[in-house]
């Protein structure tokens, strides 16, 4: 599944952590490295299943088990970001439109 950054959270990728303001909640936060890279393949309009295999191509040896982990976390992730306003699934249109350019959204 897709999912898009909300278009109000402004953001912004620097120094590999990604720094964000949800206008909503009138919170800034700081993405660690490993939430920022999912956060900047989730706006590049990656699905999930995508963002997992490009970090466990990255980060593990493929194994079914380190699989495993990096879907679970993933997962989780884009749970709390959905939660928290943060994302949302994106429309069937957006799904098949050219993924915008990370940080268009805030920056």
């Amino acid at each position: 599944m897709s999912y898009r950054i909300d278009s109000e959270v402004v953001w912004i990728p620097a120094d590999g952590e990604v720094r964000l303001y949800d206008p909503k909640a009138g919170d800034f936060r700081t993405l660690n490295s490993t939430a920022a890279e999912i956060w900047l393949l989730i706006a590049e309009g990656r699905t999930v299943e995508a963002v997992t295999a490009e970090l466990a191509q990255r980060h593990t040896d493929r194994s079914p088990a380190q699989l495993a982990v990096v879907a679970r976390d993933v997962q989780e992730f884009v749970d709390l970001l959905l939660a928290q306003g943060l994302a949302c699934a994106a429309a069937e249109d957006e799904r098949t439109a050219e993924a915008p350019s990370a940080g268009a959204s805030g920056v």
